[in-house]
């Protein structure tokens, strides 16, 4: 039976269970690049469980450890806290396991929440149901500590203060997440600006991660389109917050301290470097322009330097590669047009003309290069080392990276 509400009593449990303890953290990532995200959060010291389903990692973390990789992570779609894993093949069952979760830990008295619910060949499979199970369990264990329950919202505002409650049900195993991230943290704020079939932020960095942009002194992106490799670049090498601008719904919790968490904005700032140099170029006046626009915002909202970035108009199979660019330390990576972009007729043409400048012009500098498909793979005619298969706007792509 619980007991009233003792708030000296509830922080004394947050600070040992939730700021102290070992926290279960989900982070979503595009399926096939799961191994960047595991070497991101080697990187920040932290242990990578990869899951069964595709694109799932898990791993253990401090709630401050939770708060560096939601602001630095750049290879997630998502982040969440799971709060319990529980079997339940009934409602009341499932009622019972849902009301046994120590929600006051999590979420404050009266907050708003809504809820988003995914179920896999389980019995439970009523959306509705499952939801007001939630709800009753909810109000029912907030009245027994006497204490106001939490509101729930049937539309997911977007605003960070509206907590996002995760309910995932695969063969009747039940998780329970709250999201941490505040829904797609591919959107960074930075990108005012797209051209036609735009490739996601954290997806960008995870191919770039994959293609070895750690080890790199420069990066060439000869065909930029909006600069998203770019910049996505130089927040990697520089070590900055991805969403600068952005507020987080962990910013709400009960267990959220906002003086330590200046303190690690602070250091993150103060200990970020000067990115790489980075070379973006493409014959799209448009595309250059929306790049040298959302270049614009990346420094404003991120305090970065970016005299590093030279964005110009130049033609990749005809200008050969910017001056002092070749060597050992450059990282050339390449979105080539596909699909809708370039007539099926024109593919081949045009990844075999590709590797033909890779090979010739780029001798020694290690690549990494979309390509839609076998048969493009071929045509370009390069010797690769990694090989990672992913979608990208639905449609299924490789990224193969070598050196020339």
């Amino acid at each position: 039976m619980l007991m009233p509400m003792n708030y000296k009593s509830l922080d004394r449990r947050i600070k040992r269970h939730i700021i102290a303890g070992d926290n279960a953290i989900f982070m979503a990532i595009q399926p096939g690049l799961e191994e960047a995200g595991e070497m991101e959060l080697k990187r920040m010291g932290l242990p990578a469980v990869r899951e069964p389903e595709p694109g799932s990692l898990t791993t253990t973390a401090g709630l401050e450890e939770l708060w560096r990789l939601v602001l630095t992570g750049r290879s997630f779609s998502r982040i969440y806290l799971r709060l319990k894993e529980f079997k339940a093949q009934g409602f009341r069952e499932l009622k019972s396991r849902l009301e046994s979760i120590p929600w006051e830990l999590y979420l404050r008295e009266r907050c708003e929440y809504s809820v988003k619910v995914s179920t896999a060949r389980s019995r439970l499979h009523v959306h509705e149901k499952i939801i007001k199970s939630l709800n009753h369990s909810l109000a029912e264990h907030f009245r027994a500590l006497e204490a106001q329950p939490p509101v729930f919202t049937e539309e997911a505002t977007g605003e960070a203060e509206t907590q996002r409650i995760i309910i995932r049900a695969v063969e009747d195993r039940f998780t329970v997440s709250l999201d941490a991230g505040g829904g797609a943290l591919n959107e960074r704020g930075y990108r005012q600006h797209i051209n036609e079939a735009p490739l996601k932020e954290n997806t960008a960095s995870a191919l770039l991660i994959l293609a070895g942009i750690h080890g790199t002194g420069r990066l060439i992106d000869p065909m930029c389109g909006s600069g998203t490799f770019s910049l996505e670049a130089m927040g990697i090498s520089a070590g900055g917050i991805t969403a600068p601008e952005k507020s987080y719904p962990f910013e709400y919790w009960p267990s959220f301290r906002p003086n330590r968490y200046d303190w690690l904005v602070r250091t993150i700032r103060e200990q970020q470097n000067n990115p790489l140099q980075v070379t973006a170029t493409d014959i799209d006046p448009k595309s250059l322009d929306a790049a040298r626009k959302n270049l614009e915002h990346f420094a404003e909202q991120s305090g970065i330097r970016i005299e590093n970035m030279s964005i110009h108009r130049e033609d990749f199979f005809k200008n050969g590669a910017p001056e002092g660019s070749v060597g050992e330390e450059t990282l050339v990576i390449l979105n080539p047009p596909y699909g809708r972009r370039l007539p099926v007729q024109d593919q081949m043409d045009f990844f075999r003309k590709t590797g033909t400048v890779i090979k010739e012009t780029y001798k020694g500098c290690r690549w990494g290069i979309i390509a839609p498909g076998l048969e493009c793979e071929k045509a370009l005619g390069l010797h690769w080392d990694r090989k990672f298969l992913f979608k990208n706007g639905g449609f299924p792509v490789s990224f193969i990276t070598g050196r020339s």
